[in-house]
């Protein structure tokens, strides 16, 4: 009893083949796509396969190729069962297959499938049908000649471009690949066609390719992932496509390795110029600490009291300035530095070199962890210098101990800095902006270049409150 194959994505046409056939003493298999009607060949060798063209996960034209080539079905012959016969040329010879009938009315089908097969048994493979059987029996639609055009420009598109897509079965099994993905994986269309994915890429992408995939079948589509094969590099994206026909998933493979590379140079470039600011930054704390050095050689040559007194002033400033360059020169950021820090850092240094055995001062300084660029650090670093000497030197005359409170408060859109000592106060005729004394100008001139106002008042001390806009 000869055996038949019957491939058509149809049920209707699926059940009328199985019982036409059978009961004209056929043993007849089915298959609803190209994927079962190759697992069913693995172990049935038919005498004769009936194959739809178009179908689902691989098109009867590959199919008809595929079958072709296996050795085994070299005495198989192979009929086109065409339900766009009328509406498009098809050189079926030319595929590979031994005939072509139209797909039409039952009754009229049922009469050419004998007759093809009865001049197939005749004449074996040697029979050539060169017309396709029973074109009068069906009518030209325009609707669908127009979706073969459409599907004709698809393909041509996805054959075209550079992306690797390839189209996976839930079981990752391979159902269609463009050009651009055979090249990639440097293997023919008949070859992967049908293979599992995993049998066709690299071992070591095994692990996260089947975690990716597994996250695409349950819905999350936001996801790509990176892989590399040596020095090239791949971004990675898929869709699951989920209709009443087929279930597939959608894998696109885009190379990204030229990108990868500018990403590297760029990077090399930016380091290099960090390392080249770093440098000038190291180098501008060195010239500050070696001008530092030079006063603090006059400072011990010099017997005014006056000279003595602006000399350590200056060195107050040029240090506040070079810790700010230190900072840059050490931190991650080279644009900014954490007030907090600075701050601490530079009021302990000042106590430090200021205050005498005779009096011990402490700091409370209550500050968030605010970056502030170099432009608005310098500026406040010389501000918090000039209050903290002239608390320093003047605030604390006749005590033992002291307190020097610094704190900031966020009120929108600005800020303040509140400076506070509780030392004897301010003279209360005292304005900031009518004193004449360097320090109290160059609080005046930094705090309107950083676009802000200062108060003053005597609260159990002197306070300075510096309003600011946001940092």
């Amino acid at each position: 009893m000869q055996k038949v194959l019957v491939v058509d994505n149809n049920p209707v046409v699926l059940q009328y083949m199985e019982t036409f056939l059978s009961k004209n003493g056929y043993t007849v298999k089915t298959a609803e796509n190209g994927l079962i009607a190759l697992d069913i060949v693995k172990d049935y060798i038919p005498d004769y396969v009936f194959v739809d063209l178009i179908m689902p996960y691989i098109k009867g034209e590959l199919l008809v190729s595929i079958l072709k080539e296996r050795k085994d079905l070299s005495e198989t012959s192979i009929i086109i069962l065409s339900g766009v016969a009328a509406e498009i040329e098809l050189d079926y010879i030319a595929m590979g297959a031994d005939a072509c009938i139209a797909k039409g009315p039952f009754n009229s089908m049922g009469k050419h499938i004998s007759h093809v097969l009865n001049e197939l048994a005749k004449n074996g493979s040697n029979q050539k049908f060169k017309q396709v059987i029973g074109l009068e029996d069906v009518f030209k639609r325009s609707i669908t000649e127009e979706l073969m055009v459409a599907k004709l420009h698809g393909e041509v598109i996805l054959e075209g471009i550079s992306d690797c897509i390839i189209e996976l079965s839930i079981d990752y099994r391979i159902v269609y690949i463009n050009n651009a993905a055979l090249n990639f994986l440097n293997k023919s269309e008949k070859n992967v066609i049908a293979s599992n994915l995993l049998n066709n890429i690299d071992s070591e992408w095994h692990g996260e390719i089947i975690d990716f995939l597994e996250k695409i079948k349950n819905g999350d589509t936001s996801k790509s992932i990176e892989l590399n094969r040596g020095n090239e590099y791949f971004l990675i994206t898929a869709k699951y496509l989920n209709s009443t026909k087929d279930n597939t998933i959608v894998l696109i493979i885009k190379d990204i390795s030229l990108h990868k590379q500018r990403e590297e140079e760029l990077k090399k470039k930016i380091s290099e110029r960090e390392m080249m600011i770093k440098e000038v930054y190291h180098r501008v704390k060195n010239n500050l600490a070696m001008v530092s050095s030079i006063i603090n050689l006059q400072l011990g040559e010099s017997d005014n009291v006056e000279a003595v007194r602006a000399l350590n002033d200056l060195r107050s400033r040029i240090d506040s300035i070079s810790m700010v360059h230190a900072k840059l020169f050490r931190g991650k950021d080279l644009n900014n530095i954490n007030l907090d820090d600075y701050i601490m850092d530079l009021v302990a240094n000042l106590i430090d070199s200021f205050v005498h055995s005779e009096l011990t001062i402490a700091a409370d300084i209550t500050f968030p962890e605010v970056a502030v660029d170099f432009d608005k650090a310098v500026p406040l670093g010389i501000i918090i210098t000039e209050l903290t000497t002239n608390a320093l030197k003047y605030a604390y005359e006749g005590q033992v101990s002291g307190l020097i409170s610094i704190s900031y408060l966020d009120k929108g859109e600005n800020i303040e800095i509140i400076f506070a000592d509780n030392g004897k106060g301010l003279s209360s005729d005292l304005s900031v902006e009518g004193a004449e004394t360097l320090g109290f100008n160059l609080i005046t001139t930094l705090v309107m270049q950083l676009q802000g106002s200062v108060n003053v008042e005597n609260k159990n001390g002197a306070v300075f409150t510096i309003t600011l806009p946001r940092l």
